[in-house]
């Protein structure tokens, strides 16, 4: 027998004598469902914080954003703000019974029909009318009254009212492109205005309804072209 045969035999022999115990298949297969479980329970876990932590920073930043954001506006003043119409410097606006006006930097022209069949022209200069307040002038007669104005910032007017009495009349704002710091309105009156008529109050509001100006005037209208109401008091 050669050296290589001595050393296999040698071990076989120590193979032999060797315990060899079972395969723990039961221990192995209880360890491994332990585990699976271990992992299932920690997945839903992530899953779950997956869901609802973003969940939880939305809720959050919703809720500082309502004390934060500007309020609402209102759909009726919403509405308002888009009737405002802005014209350019010298545009002609037929007004309707042959009375124009238009608008440039230095305020607002109206021409009004004069009984002998002429037209007289006036002018409301912006520069004139006090921060906040209100200049507006009425013209007419037996055919109605027209009232023409204009209101000076701080505030953007977004709809301006004439209430006479019981009565109210939603004039037509009107403003030139860009941010002049002013803007004008006009409102036909189809009745006519009379001595001893309610004095009528102008009311100029922002988008968001906050009165921005107001005035009332008592004005002895006749079928003088232009009688000037006065500037607002605030």
């Amino acid at each position: 027998m050669n050296q290589d045969e001595d050393l296999a035999a040698a071990l076989q022999q120590a193979v032999a004598g060797l315990l060899v115990e079972p395969a723990p298949v039961e221990t192995v297969v209880r360890l491994g469902r332990r585990m699976r479980r271990r992992r299932q329970a920690t997945l839903s876990t992530a899953l779950a914080a997956a869901v609802l932590i973003p969940a939880s920073a939305v809720a959050a930043l919703s809720l500082g954003s309502f004390g934060s954001r500007t309020p609402t506006v209102p759909a009726a003043s919403a509405a308002a703000s888009a009737q405002v119409q802005v014209v350019g410097p010298g545009e002609k606006v037929a007004l309707g019974r042959n009375n124009m006006l238009w608008l440039t930097g230095q305020g607002l022209f109206l021409v009004t029909p004069k009984s002998s069949g002429t037209a007289k022209q006036s002018v409301l200069n912006a520069a004139e009318v006090p921060s906040g307040k209100i200049s507006a002038t009425a013209s007419g007669g037996a055919s109605g009254t027209l009232y023409t104005g204009i209101y000076r910032g701080p505030g953007k007017a977004s709809r301006i009212t004439v209430a006479i009495g019981s009565r109210t009349l939603n004039t037509q704002v009107i403003t030139l492109a860009g941010s002049p710091g002013w803007a004008a309105f006009y409102a036909d009156d189809t009745q006519a205005g009379a001595i001893g008529m309610p004095a009528p109050t102008i009311t100029v509001q922002a988008a968001d309804g906050t009165i921005l100006a107001s005035m009332t005037k008592q004005a002895q209208l006749t079928s003088s072209p232009a009688i000037d109401l006065g500037r607002a008091v605030t």
